[in-house]
């Protein structure tokens, strides 16, 4: 036997779940993936618990609030409309370079400070070429290059560089690559030993970019789209 609810429990209930739609909400406009999903998760029960009939309730709201969170966290084009105005931004930003062609973030985890004139792995690359922002300028290995030397020749301003690598981060993109026409390809992270790679392509022409032909290959917005290749 289920006891009856005070109308404290009541009230409660309905301000955790108010707060959770706030901060799905929230969520939502800063695409904030876990704290949506913890919101939405603590919301239906709570929500539930305030309603008469408590099972139905939470069906009703548990498909409802999944449905919702799948669309915007789980799939490229929730994705993609929540995070159209940062995309944008990054391409503009993108395109005031000129002289970067190509970037793949990577990794180039600080050294230790008893190593810092010793050679480490750097898998970041500008145009193609490995650089690291910890490599000394006294270092002997060739293979990395100064980051801020590279930018420096492409006469590209550093802060301006940092926050795009920001952004990139941000929307969890690997990079970038600029095509034919003035296209330029977001790069989404590739998994190990994948042979292809998905990307959100801008074309400033509308013309649909050379892809692999997957199903996945579409159009998202006006001069956006979304393809595969290898």
């Amino acid at each position: 036997m289920i006891a009856p609810r005070s109308d404290g429990t009541r009230r409660a209930a309905l301000v955790v779940g108010g707060c959770g739609v706030v901060v799905f909400g929230w969520a939502l406009v800063a695409y904030a993936p876990v704290p949506g999903i913890a919101a939405a998760v603590a919301a239906v029960p709570a929500f539930a618990r305030a309603a008469t009939h408590r099972v139905a309730v939470f069906l009703a709201l548990a498909a409802v609030g999944g449905g919702m969170t799948w669309a915007a966290f789980g799939t490229t084009t929730g994705y993609f409309v929540l995070n159209r105005s940062r995309l944008d931004a990054v391409v503009a930003e993108i395109a005031a370079m000129p002289t970067l062609v190509s970037f793949e973030r990577g990794r180039d985890d600080p050294p230790a400070e008893a190593e810092r004139t010793a050679w480490w792995e750097s898998t970041r690359l500008v145009n193609g070429r490995r650089v690291t922002p910890y490599r000394p300028q006294g270092a002997r290995d060739t293979d990395s290059l100064r980051e801020i030397d590279v930018l420096r020749d492409l006469g590209v301003p550093y802060a301006r560089y940092r926050a795009l690598c920001h952004a990139l981060e941000r929307l969890g993109l690997a990079g970038f690559t600029r095509g034919p026409g003035g296209e330029i390809a977001l790069d989404e992270p590739i998994p190990g030993g994948t042979p292809w790679g998905t990307s959100f392509v801008y074309r400033p022409d509308d013309a649909f970019p050379a892809g692999s032909g997957a199903e996945s290959d579409r159009r998202l917005a006006p001069n956006w789209f979304f393809v595969t290749r290898g």
